[in-house]
């Protein structure tokens, strides 16, 4: 795993009572213990950039496109 890989984050909501859901995301930054992504986020309507830092073990690896999560610091850069 290296930073601009694509990957699948295994997230669980809190008080989620087990359910779980795959995220996209890209890998940002690895650090010594977590990784640090990129996933994207709907806010009112509108597709918003957020970093968090998980576990190398909620980790997947992802082979398909996913724009809003692939693409987004082109468009932020537009």
């Amino acid at each position: 795993m290296k930073p601009g890989d694509k990957v699948n984050w295994l997230y669980e909501p809190r008080g989620g009572y087990g359910y779980s859901m795959n995220v996209a995301a890209v890998v940002v930054t690895i650090g010594p213990k977590r990784v640090q992504i990129r996933a994207a986020r709907r806010i009112n309507g509108v597709w918003v950039q957020q970093t968090r830092w998980v576990s190398k073990e909620r980790l997947s690896s992802r082979a398909e496109v996913v724009p809003e999560v692939d693409n987004i610091n082109q468009e932020s850069e537009q």
